[in-house]
């Protein structure tokens, strides 16, 4: 299955899953636009990377209900360029949503690797590599329920995957 049949069939069955969000392929960065009064949630994932979506998605389930009310669940992002001390906050607040994101690429087959978001040439923390290993393992363990319903979903999904595309 290429890109783009992968985040297509994984877009109707998020769409099943939580009917009250729309998923957006093509964007040239990922976004989360809150609800508005009439209007669904949005979420913009990378152009058609299902990676992006998944990463999306993981953020959309660990976002608890008030920070699904705020555009990019409240959260800032700050570009490549970051210090030390904003690359250690980036990563503490990454590790959990990317231990959701590879249980589920482990979910759907697909390869999993933690992304930094960092090109300084500094090399990925430790610190940051436990973290996301500990989250991982609370996802395949105990995960929150929105998660687990997402999770699950994938599991159960009968869409074909391949290993590693």
């Amino acid at each position: 299955m290429n890109d783009d049949n992968l985040c297509i069939s994984l877009i109707n069955l998020f769409k099943h899953l939580f009917p009250n969000i729309v998923i957006i392929g093509g964007a040239d960065e990922p976004y989360y636009e809150a609800p508005k009064v009439e209007t669904k949630a949005k979420i913009f994932f990378k152009e058609n990377y299902p990676r992006s979506l998944l990463h999306e998605m993981a953020h959309y389930c660990l976002a608890g209900q008030k920070r699904r009310e705020l555009d990019d669940y409240g959260y800032w992002y700050t570009e490549c360029g970051r210090t030390s001390e904003e690359q250690e906050l980036f990563q503490l607040v990454e590790a959990r949503p990317q231990g959701l994101e590879k249980a589920m690429c482990e979910a759907i087959g697909i390869h999993f690797s933690p992304s930094f978001d960092d090109f300084s040439g500094r090399p990925i923390s430790k610190v940051f590599l436990n973290n996301l290993e500990v989250h991982y393992q609370e996802m395949i363990t105990n995960p929150p329920p929105i998660a687990r319903i997402a999770l699950e979903g994938l599991m159960h999904a009968d869409f074909p995957i391949f290993a590693n595309n």
